[in-house]
């Protein structure tokens, strides 16, 4: 008898190369899957400012074989000592001691840098990676799928596509317009303004300079409530970089959903600080002034309606990240779950084999949906509690927060939960049968008092 000839390992395309797509290249490649990434950006560098991971998430960096130390260097982190959260008076309303190793807090780092960092790491492990390409158009039938690059009529194939194209995904937009899985986009009322830029833009400005009071030893992160109003502020790096983000309720004007595509003026952030109590006020809005032209990004702030499904007819391509899930700021939890997200199907491309990449897909589905969609919509209903500014309410979930994450999310290790759970979701797929999530509460809830 012939041995059997062992199948190839599947050939992933990942499109788009952000934080959910870097990290599935390299999680699919950790599991033996052949992988070609995609970028429409000329180079790896991309725009951001502050973006904070939780236990869940980094638990799966730490994995890697340079573990978790290459996220941890100090130039691309936040060396905060304590939240700070101030009423628009300027009142200190809580401060609580930040611990990075905390999993209700984790660690913050400068977005560029984590991506860079990323970069890194899937270029060490010999990923090919394909930047300044534009994937126009996607295709599949039961064998394979593909890509059509710019207006070429050239494609490219490959087992899958795992679409990370972000918040306009092109895939998303295929996947939506199927029959019964239609999709919305809600405007809350809501801009959020956000810059990053070096501190040295703070030499000219000697009234600004009090937010580099503990650099280098320190970062400062201050959060400030007000009525339709919420401003983050604080360092990076040591006091090497200055970040804010204020989201404002009830703004008009100019906007644009295209998150940090389109500069915009902050003025309107700085004449609605100005309306604050003296001096508080007048001394944010002297920080947000010294913002250089260019360095300012708005977008409308939108609620998108959960998927009906992540995989196309043929289960051959999947979204993940905010292709699939786009967040509101509100639970700090768009990059973990994206990170999730890329852990966990390639767990279940390695468990499934070569010859049932469909099979990996919709396991994934059912393991992922409908965790990440309760998450999604938790995003939605905490926003008044940031955006109201309740302070005196009597029930604390009314009140801003340095974070209202629950501990079900922040405790999740999804690599041990995939893992338990493929075969059981496998045969629910296959027979037919209801699968019960084990990952979100048994009440359907995203707050558990």
């Amino acid at each position: 008898m012939m041995d059997p000839v062992p199948c190839a390992p599947p050939t992933v395309l990942v499109v788009g190369l952000g934080i959910a797509g870097l990290t599935a290249a390299i999680e699919c490649h950790r599991k033996g899957c052949k992988v070609i990434g995609f970028e429409k950006r000329a180079s790896a560098t991309q725009l951001g400012d502050i973006i904070g991971l939780s236990r869940n998430s980094v638990r799966v960096l730490a994995g890697w074989s340079h573990g978790l130390s290459q996220f941890t260097h100090e130039d691309i982190t936040c060396a905060v000592e304590a939240l700070e959260l101030y009423d628009p008076a300027g009142t200190l309303r809580a401060s609580m001691p930040y611990n990075p190793a905390s999993p209700t807090q984790g660690y913050l780092f400068r977005r560029t840098g984590l991506l860079e960092k990323l970069y890194e790491q899937a270029i060490r492990d010999g990923i090919e990676l394909r930047f300044g390409v534009r994937v126009t158009r996607y295709w599949e039938d039961a064998g394979c799928a593909g890509v059509y690059i710019g207006d070429s009529d050239d494609k490219i194939m490959a087992d899958c596509i795992i679409a990370a194209d972000g918040f306009h995904s092109t895939a998303r937009k295929m996947i939506a317009s199927e029959e019964n899985n239609l999709e919305c986009d809600e405007p809350i009322g809501a801009i959020t303004y956000r810059a990053i830029f070096d501190a040295r833009e703070l030499a000219q400005s000697p009234e600004a300079r009090w937010l580099l009071d503990k650099a280098p030893a320190a970062d400062i992160l201050q959060s400030f409530y007000g009525v339709d109003c919420m401003l983050v502020m604080g360092t990076a790096a040591r006091g090497r970089y200055i970040h804010w983000g204020c989201t404002l309720r009830g703004e008009q004007g100019e906007q644009t959903c295209e998150a940090w595509m389109k500069p915009a003026s902050a003025q309107p952030v700085i004449d609605r600080l100005r309306s604050w109590p003296w001096p508080t006020g007048d001394r944010l809005a002297t920080v947000i002034s010294a913002t250089p032209v260019g360095a300012c990004f708005n977008h409308t702030q939108l609620a998108k309606s959960p998927l009906r499904t992540w995989v196309s007819p043929k289960g051959r391509i999947v979204v993940i990240g905010d292709a699939a899930h786009p967040f509101l700021p509100y639970t700090g939890q768009g990059g973990n779950q994206a990170i999730e997200d890329a852990a966990v199907i390639a767990i279940c491309l390695e468990r499934a084999g070569p010859g049932a990449v469909p099979l990996a897909l919709r396991v994934f589905e059912k393991l992922r949906h409908k965790r990440v969609s309760l998450i999604q919509a938790g995003s939605i209903e905490v926003k008044d509690a940031y955006l109201s500014a309740n302070w005196e309410d009597a029930d604390d979930t009314n009140k801003p927060s340095a974070y209202l994450h629950q501990s079900w999310v922040y405790d999740h290790d999804c690599v041990t939960h995939a893992q338990a759970e493929f075969d059981i979701a496998a045969e629910a797929i296959e027979s037919g049968r209801e699968y019960i999530p084990t990952n979100v509460p048994v009440d359907g809830k995203y707050r558990q008092e």
